[in-house]
């Protein structure tokens, strides 16, 4: 129901707003629809700085801070924090994310606290960076919170039956983080991992980065049991080659995005002649194994990439264009660092390629012509601390890369 306009424009100024004089009541600019502030609010709640702008209007009127409190969707909670949680919890209704990766203090006494609140929407939680798992917190706040899809425990010590209570307490797990897992007992980490994934198999997103001691076969029975998978990171995995990538490719039918960077990856030869149409987004930087001939094999099974990540792959030179030429769908290609990187090659038209980066290369302006003239659609280029680039590369782009919204060439010599 609409409200009766009390308030003039003076009353209305950002002075009077965010300082709230005595001129200005709960009813004032509050002649609009609880309905209609939502909708402005929802586009003020964008960014951190919107954030706090946000933050201001709430010291407005008490209609304004019940509004923006049912804005509130997470929480991050602090040593500070947790005297004043309950309050919060009170406030914050629509909560679907609570983060406790920054909670020093006792996490379990924390989660029972958390657990008789009736958070019907929340269904991500982070429990990373702890010093002990908090089993007993974690079991009863399952109970009465069943709506958990996302659960964070990277960098946390895990012991033999922590990864058993996870499979037993949240059953309907999409996204699970147990990357930079601290262990005591790496047999038994693998075990758990089996168990969650092989008693509920609908898991999304997985994240195991800096599991040195996962192995291709680890990953080979793991795959098994992920046929929802669309996303999984695996890198920093020292012992993974790209058997763990093909296994996963080929029984993971859903796979959109894989990471498995700083790996084995380019170490072990594989006579596959498979196609994967459904990985869209592949990171493989820092794997210095890869040679412009396991580049190249690599795209011919992956046609219809629109990301690839090859930074800091010092082992690639001209074979980056052949997988262009291989994979013409690519819209986001990162080369920086990579030392012997060259595209003089590219004697054909990219026309999907909208970012580059070629931070930290040798591109000289030779090669910024052939790529300004093949690549007329790019939208960002990066090239930081290009130093054979000068004016005259910089103007080959200008003239033919009409689109470009960012042209980053810090570090090059212009002169």
């Amino acid at each position: 129901m609409k409200r009766k306009r009390t308030c003039s424009l003076k009353s209305c100024s950002p002075n009077n707003l965010l300082t709230k004089s005595p001129e200005v009541s709960d009813s004032t600019c509050s002649y609009l629809p609880d309905e209609c502030w939502e909708i402005i609010f929802r586009f003020i709640h964008k960014d951190d700085f919107k954030q706090r702008c946000l933050n201001s209007l709430s010291f407005v009127s008490k209609e304004f801070l019940s509004i923006i409190d049912r804005r509130r969707f997470s929480l991050i909670v602090k040593d500070a924090t947790g005297p004043f949680l309950g309050r919060l919890l009170k406030r914050f209704t629509n909560l679907n994310s609570l983060d406790l990766s920054n909670y020093n203090d006792d996490l379990d006494m924390l989660l029972h606290k958390i657990s008789p609140f009736p958070l019907k929407k929340l269904t991500s939680l982070s429990i990373s960076n702890q010093h002990t798992f908090p089993a007993n917190g974690l079991r009863a706040f399952s109970q009465n919170i069943t709506t958990l899809t996302s659960l964070d425990c990277s960098n946390t010590f895990l012991y033999n039956n922590d990864l058993l209570l996870i499979a037993d307490c949240f059953p309907m797990l999409k996204e699970l983080n147990l990357g930079h897992p601290l262990v005591n007992n790496q047999t038994n980490f693998i075990n758990g991992i089996h168990c969650i994934l092989s008693k509920w198999q609908c898991i999304q997103h997985l994240d195991l980065r800096c599991t040195y001691f996962l192995n291709d076969e680890h990953v080979s029975e793991l795959s098994l049991f992920l046929r929802d998978l669309l996303s999984v990171n695996l890198s920093d995995c020292w012992m993974l080659t790209e058997l763990a990538l093909y296994s996963l490719v080929r029984n993971c039918p859903s796979l959109s995005e894989f990471k498995m960077e700083y790996t084995a990856i380019g170490k072990e030869s594989v006579g596959n002649s498979s196609v994967y149409p459904q990985l869209k987004s592949l990171y493989l930087g820092r794997n210095l194994r890869l040679t412009d001939e396991k580049i190249v094999i690599l795209a011919s099974f992956f046609p219809n990439l629109q990301l690839l990540d090859l930074n800091t792959c010092n082992n690639i030179s001209e074979g980056i264009c052949q997988v262009l030429r291989r994979c013409s769908k690519i819209k986001h290609l990162n080369l920086a660092h990579c030392s012997r990187v060259k595209l003089l090659g590219m004697n054909f038209v990219v026309p999907q390629l909208e970012v580059l980066n070629l931070s930290d290369t040798k591109v000289d302006d030779e090669t910024l012509h052939v790529i300004s003239k093949n690549c007329c659609g790019l939208l960002e280029l990066l090239l930081k601390d290009c130093y054979y680039v000068t004016k005259k590369g910089v103007k080959h782009v200008e003239e033919n890369c009409t689109q470009l919204r960012l042209f980053s060439n810090r570090g090059c010599l212009l002169c």
